[in-house]
Formats: structure tokens, C-alpha cells, sequence
């Protein structure tokens, strides 16, 4: 089920503002990979910017949160708790079990304090990456310094615990428990990353399209109700989207979107009676209630300088409610403005120097990583194994091809499909390997630097986050 779709001049919205905007974006040099916007419950624009496309879902990182946070609203409405059940009587098993190993203030935490970020926490005190870890359980030894709900302290683990009790009180993982009440409703396919105890994350790690978060924002827009249904409870709308904990002492800059206030997952934004959920490296829902709007973003961006072109740009215009008109001239250059958005090379290298045919495997000095190669003149494949995991990669000479394969930075995650781009310099012996994972915001360059017989390796792994750039090496040596 697709949201409809409609020119912005119909629903009052010029639309050369959109175009100013996408317009920045490129001058900027903002690597947006999706773009939509929404005005009276249907897309005035959308675009993705290759290799991101509509049909694949992207990780969400925080994002997630405010999902989670509307299971508690569910829940809560069902009869389950109140946002004043304390924690540790959720919990009385891990609580017992931890005996006098809780901190008195923990004692006192109640699920509001978690939707809030106001635990009273200063730091994270769990280790999602060890299989043995138990993660209420670390919560709930945590030290908690402030007394709950008196400061904000912004910490995924907190998340983390909704998802948990949504878990404890249904017997269902959080996904399962959203599945029938919130995704099967929207239309939405999701995949959601999870611990060792089975738990969804719920602070991140939930991959859904980008119409899916449109649509979600269209639900919160229209108080809960989607076709009649009423999914959410509007007053749990009301009061998730409201203020309800001062964030601006954790930011020297109180002009920031991130200091204008917290509610139940959802942040307040600069301009009045608009609320976000946000994701890191800039995946963004944006509702703007007065202007009957909603903006859906996945990115790898300067998250605030984003915000900054809405609210420069898109909100002014979203704010004219011009009388609308059938007029099509305007809207036709929307659209060739939407047209070819890439981020990958718009010519494929026809002249690129042939491939050196290399045969052969390559290790480090402790043997903790090794290199597979086999490359002809035309095209070739990688294995790498790295921290105990297996990476492959196929590429073609000069042009961009489709992988599915594991994932350098991640790789316990299902981020498999990404585009390879691929050419060889021989005037400095590099195999240069582009990496584009289009399910995710980062992409990797890959640098092969061969000795002249070929017989040693340095590989170099450059991960790109928001324009910086870490840098990763490695010696190989042939075996």
C-alpha cells in the first residue's frame, strides 16, 4: 500500500521551493541518499540518489527509538503498565538476582524516566557485541548518579529497556509485538537487529524504506489513526510529541535542534509545534503538525546543517498554503530535478587500464587476516577474512556491479547488497576498490598496494561517515 501522490501546486506548495532546496543539497555537497516530502497525507517529492533506492530498506540507527517508545504507548494502553511502573518490578527476577548490587535511585526509575532519557544515568553500562552478555541485567547494576528525571542523558541502553519490557510483559520480541498493531497496518516490511537474549535493540538497529518512515510520520500526523484504525492512542501522541525534559544543558549551543527539549523518543525542534525522530548521520522524520507536513530522510550528512535547509527553505513554502492550481509547467521541472540523483560515477570507465591477472593468497605477519585474490584482465574477486569473519567481493574492470556480501564495518549485520567500482593503476600498482553499501549510510574505499613482483600487500580501508574519513591498514605478504 503506497501513500498517494500529487504535484505540489494541488496541495499549495510552489514547487520551485523544492527545488531550491534539492538545489542546495547538491551545491552543499550533502550526501542525502533519500529524499520525501509529504503535505496533506500525500508526496508532493521524492528521490533517492543512486545506489539508494525505494525498494531497499535502510538502518535507521535512533531512528528506531521512536518506534519503540510507541510500543510502550501500545502497551500501556492495553492495560500492561503505566509510564509510572517502576523498573525494577518489571524486572523482579534480574532484580532479586542482582540483590544489593542495585543502586538505590534505580530503585526509584520508572518507565517515563526511560522514555525520557532522564535515568539519572551518566554512562552505558551494557555490551550488545558479547554473546554473553545480559543487558537488563547490566542496566540494572548501573550506578545511577542523579536522581531519576532530573537530567537528560541521552543513552540507547535506556531504549534498549522499553524493547525489553515490551518483551517481559507479551512474551513477544518488540518486532513481533509491533508486527500486527503498527507494521502489518502500514504496510510495512521491517527487520529489526537484536542481542543475544533475543531482544530487539529497540534504541537502533530497525531497517525499514523510506516510504515506511513517511508513513509513519503521516500516522503520528494524523493522531494515531491510519484508515479509520485508530493504531496509537492520540492522547499517548499528545504526550510522547510534547517537552518533557530540558535538554539544552548538554549542549554548549542552545540555538541547536538538540537542545529544544525531549518526550518520549521524539525531539523537539526549533521551530514551534514540530517534533522529530532522528537517526544518526541524519535519518530524519520530521512532523510538522501546523503545516500538515511530514519530511522522511536517510543521509550521511551534517545532521544540524540539514535541519537548518528545511527550516530555511521548505518550511516557508509549506507554510503559504497557496490556493492550489493544476498548473503542470513548475512541477515538470520538479521532476527532471529529481531525475539521475547519483553518487556513484555518472561515465563507467571504458579505458581503464586492464586488470593484472593475479592468483593467489596473501597473509598478515600473525596470520589474523588473509587476502584471496583471482583476478583476470576483466574482472575479478576478493575474499577477506578479518576478526574472525569472511568478506567477498566481486568487481568488473571500469564499471559498477552488484554484491551480496558481508560488511567490513558491521559484519555481525545483514547489510549484504552493495555496488563495487573497480579499476586498476599501474603506474602505482593499486588495485582501487570502491564499496557502496546502499542498505546503510557509510561506503569504504578499498586500496590493494602491491611491491613491483607483486608479492606483498598493503590494504587500506577508508570508511567515509558525514565527510570524515578513517583510515585502516593492513600488511599482507604472499603465502
Amino acid at each position: 500500500m503506497k501513500l498517494q501522490r500529487s504535484a505540489p501546486e494541488k496541495q499549495g506548495v510552489k514547487s520551485q521551493a523544492v527545488i531550491d532546496f534539492l538545489t542546495k543539497i547538491k551545491e552543499e555537497n550533502h550526501e542525502l541518499h533519500s529524499f520525501m516530502l509529504l503535505k496533506n497525507g500525500k508526496v508532493i517529492s521524492e528521490c533517492w540518489w543512486e545506489p539508494y533506492a525505494p525498494q531497499y530498506k535502510h538502518q535507521l540507527f535512533s531512528l528506531s527509538k521512536s518506534f519503540t517508545s510507541s510500543a510502550i504507548g501500545m502497551a500501556v494502553n492495553d492495560g500492561l503498565l503505566t509510564v509510572d511502573t517502576k523498573i525494577v518490578d518489571i524486572f523482579k527476577k534480574e532484580a532479586a538476582e542482582l540483590g544489593n548490587n542495585i543502586d538505590e535511585k534505580m530503585k526509584k526509575m520508572t518507565v517515563k524516566h526511560i522514555l525520557i532519557m532522564g535515568t539519572g544515568m551518566e554512562y552505558e553500562n551494557w555490551e550488545f557485541w558479547n554473546n554473553d552478555a545480559n543487558n537488563i541485567k547490566s542496566f540494572l547494576s548501573a550506578h545511577v548518579k542523579n536522581e531519576p528525571g532530573s537530567k537528560f542523558f541521552y543513552t540507547s541502553h535506556a531504549t534498549y529497556m522499553q524493547s525489553a519490557i515490551i518483551t517481559r510483559l507479551t512474551g513477544l520480541k518488540l518486532v513481533d509485538y509491533l508486527k500486527p498493531r503498527l507494521f502489518d497496518p502500514l504496510d510495512i516490511d521491517p527487520y529489526w537487529e537484536e542481542d543475544n537474549l533475543g531482544i530487539s535493540f529497540g534504541g537502533f538497529g530497525l531497517n525499514i524504506k523510506t516510504e515506511d518512515i513517511a508513513k509513519f510520520g503521516q500516522l503520528y500526523l494524523q493522531k494515531g489513526n491510519w484508515n479509520g484504525k485508530q493504531l496509537i492512542p492520540e492522547s499517548w501522541i499528545e504526550e510522547a510529541t510534547s517537552k518533557h525534559i530540558n535538554n539544552a544543558d548538554n549542549n554548549a549551543n542552545t540555538s541547536i535542534d538538540w537542545s529544544q527539549g525531549y518526550g518520549y523518543q521524539f525531539w523537539m525542534c526549533k521551530p514551534d509545534k514540530i517534533y522529530r525522530g532522528d537517526g544518526a548521520y541524519g535519518q530524519y522524520c520530521v512532523v510538522m503538525p501546523n503545516e500538515n507536513a511530514v519530511i522522511a530522510i536517510t543521509s550521511n550528512v551534517d545532521m544540524q546543517r540539514i535541519l537548518d535547509l528545511i527550516w530555511d527553505i521548505l518550511l516557508p513554502a509549506l507554510r503559504e498554503n497557496n490556493e492550489p492550481n493544476d498548473s503542470r509547467s513548475e512541477y515538470n521541472k520538479l521532476l527532471q530535478a529529481q531525475k539521475n540523483l547519483s553518487h556513484l560515477k555518472n561515465k563507467i570507465n571504458w579505458t581503464a587500464p586492464a586488470f593484472p591477472k593475479i592468483c593467489g593468497e596473501f597473509a598478515t605477519a600473525n596470520g589474523d587476516s588473509k587476502i584471496y585474490l583471482d583476478i583476470n584482465e576483466n574482472d575479478g574477486v576478493v575474499e577477506i577474512e578479518l576478526n574472525k569473519n569472511k568478506y567477498v567481493y566481486g568487481f568488473k574492470n571500469g564499471e559498477w556491479s552488484n554484491n551480496f556480501s558481508g560488511q567490513l564495518w558491521e559484519p555481525k549485520y545483514k547489510y549484504f547488497r552493495n555496488k563495487t567500482y573497480c579499476e586498476w593503476k599501474p603506474e602505482e600498482n593499486i588495485l582501487d576498490l570502491i564499496l557502496w553499501f546502499y542498505e546503510t549510510p557509510p561506503k569504504n574505499n578499498m586500496k590493494f598496494k602491491f611491491n613491483k613482483s607483486k608479492t606483498k600487500i598493503t590494504l587500506e580501508i577508508e570508511s567515509y561517515f558525514i565527510g570524515a574519513k578513517t583510515l585502516k591498514t593492513y600488511e599482507y605478504s604472499k603465502i
